[in-house]
């Protein structure tokens, strides 16, 4: 399954449980915007993106209405990250709960 669309991201630096969220729209054109914009690219079932303003790089596995994987900035913060498509059920509330303030934005640039 191709991920453009809008979609949610999930990230949880350290792999605390705690998660921020990002909402991202991915374009066809490898580009993504939203909170923050970069660009990806998939290549089978492998997700792999990366931020303009920020030196974090995520890699994972997508199947479906759903991904997950980690990320770091290679300098030191490393996470976990999973990512849901919009209007994907099942999960909302169990959003509501996680949502936390990060020390570090998604494209991992101290908050």
């Amino acid at each position: 399954m191709a991920v453009s669309g809008s979609w949610t991201l999930h990230y949880s630096w350290g792999c605390t449980g705690s998660y921020g969220q990002l909402n991202v729209t991915f374009n066809a054109n490898g580009t993504f915007s939203g909170g923050l914009a970069g660009k990806w690219v998939q290549q089978d079932g492998t997700l792999l993106l990366g931020f303009d303003g920020g030196p974090a790089k995520y890699g994972g596995t997508l199947n479906g209405h759903v991904g997950s994987g980690a990320m770091s900035t290679f300098t030191g913060s490393n996470g976990c990250w999973y990512l849901t498509k919009a209007g994907t059920s099942g999960i909302a509330a169990e959003e509501a709960q996680e949502e936390q303030q990060q020390e570090f934005d998604a494209a991992g640039s101290q908050t």
